[in-house]
Formats: structure tokens, C-alpha cells, sequence
């Protein structure tokens, strides 16, 4: 499992969301099956209240496909198609919970993915 700490300044007043993309060579077929359940383990919300440390955990993914861009490599032998694809994670359940806790409440989010992401985001919805 591949963990990515998303700690930043996070305002509970806001709405955020997780992007990323993910790479995937889809060898001679060429669609990807976008199962988000095999990206994201789950995502866990850290705060501290009172100076007592709480975890909240959520394995119900909810999520939008971006975009996906696809190439084809095609030789003598075989045809291998890859695709990359941006992700975004909703934050629904989290984001509800944010805005019952106080303001400038201390909180890291982390998202423990299945396979290796590059470069997730978070992001605030304007």
C-alpha cells in the first residue's frame, strides 16, 4: 500500500477534493475499467480537539473521472495502449465532517492508495 500524507492548512468552513493522476499500460485492450477500489484503500481524516487526538476513516470512495488520455504504441509483435487518467475524489463524508468541528481545528488528511500515485493534490472547491 502506498500512503501520501495530505497535510496542509485546512479550514473547515471550506469544501476540498483530491486530484491524481494515475498511469496504466493497458497492454492490447484499450479501455480502462476506472475501478476506483483498486486505486484507494481509504482515506483517513486526523484532527485534534482539546488536545486529544481523533482518526475518522472512510472506505466509501466517491469520485469523478476527470479526463483520460490514451496512446497507442503499436510494433511487428503487439499493440500496448496507455492510458492516463485524472481522478477526482469527492470528499463528501469528510468534508461534512470538517464543518461540525471547530474553527482552526488542527487536521491532516491521508489517502492510502493500492498502487503508486504520483503527485496527489488537495484542492478547494471556489
Amino acid at each position: 500500500m502506498h500512503a501520501c500524507k495530505i497535510t496542509s492548512p485546512i479550514n473547515n468552513m471550506n469544501n476540498y477534493y483530491i486530484t491524481f493522476n494515475y498511469l496504466e499500460e493497458l497492454g492490447n485492450s484499450v479501455k480502462s475499467n476506472h475501478d476506483i477500489n483498486e486505486l484507494v484503500n481509504y482515506i483517513r481524516l486526523h484532527y485534534r480537539f482539546n488536545k486529544i487526538s481523533y482518526i475518522v476513516e472512510y472506505d466509501n470512495i466517491e469520485y469523478e473521472v476527470i479526463k483520460t488520455v490514451s496512446t497507442t504504441v503499436t510494433t511487428s509483435e503487439s499493440t500496448t495502449v496507455t492510458s492516463i487518467t485524472t481522478y477526482k475524489l469527492l470528499l463528501n463524508k469528510l468534508n461534512t465532517k470538517l464543518k461540525s468541528l471547530p474553527p482552526n481545528t488542527d487536521c491532516e488528511i491521508t489517502v492510502f492508495f493500492k498502487k503508486e500515485i504520483d503527485d496527489p493534490a488537495i484542492m478547494m472547491l471556489k
